[in-house]
């Protein structure tokens, strides 16, 4: 039994690789009713997140450390980094717009929750890893390699571009019965004032077969 409680900022969805003013504006996709105000990153409180909980029975699902994404539909396979959480509270993102970063101290893709995978849509040389990612239709596969030959796959279920400041914290980052593995990256219009994309995109998917 185990118990894991992990703060993120609710503004964690601002990624560094949504900061290039180069950036083109993407498409909408499932568009999240906000009635709050834009506000600075800065200015959003650091909420409790719990992506664990006690469980009666013994769940083996214990998920694989992720080395490599791989879209077939977008034609992306990248190496994936671990990222953590910062001091300020925000969600690490890679330092390569090239390579995806995964969040080390959530779920393990595989294992009984949510594993949280960003990445840059953009960068100021181009465009990035996830700069596709809205073309994901629901049933695309994204497939993700261990270190040891293992490999999962996962079924794209649903895809919502939330505003940057109202994103469900809880539900991209929090518990699940299931095996999901959520992709981030930014959307939208570019914010000039706030040096950043108004939304973020994300993809929802679920375990459909694994070889761990």
């Amino acid at each position: 039994m185990m118990k894991l409680y992990i703060q993120v900022l609710i503004g964690a969805m601002l990624l560094a690789g949504c900061t290039q003013p180069e950036a083109k504006p993407q498409e909408k996709v499932v568009k999240a009713s906000s009635s709050i105000e834009v506000a600075e990153v800065e200015d959003m409180p650091i909420v409790p997140l719990r992506t664990a909980e006690e469980f009666s029975l013994e769940d083996k699902r214990v998920g694989i450390e992720p080395k490599v994404i791989e879209i077939p539909s977008l034609d992306v396979k990248a190496p994936i980094e671990e990222v953590g959480r910062l001091d300020n509270g925000q969600m690490g993102v890679p330092q390569d717009p090239d390579q995806a970063g995964w969040f080390s101290p959530g779920t393990k893709p595989g294992g009984r929750g949510s594993a949280v995978i960003a990445g840059h849509v953009d960068s100021k040389t181009g465009p990035a890893i996830f700069y596709e990612l809205d073309k994901m239709k629901i049933g695309d596969e994204v497939l993700i390699h261990g270190e040891d030959g293992e490999m999962l796959r996962f079924a794209v279920v649903k895809k919502v571009a939330y505003p940057r400041t109202d994103a469900p914290v809880d539900e991209i980052f929090g518990f699940t019965y299931g095996s999901g593995l959520n992709l981030i990256t930014c959307t939208g219009s570019w914010d000039r004032k706030a040096k950043t994309h108004d939304d973020r995109l994300v993809v929802y998917t679920e375990l459909v077969e694994g070889t761990e």
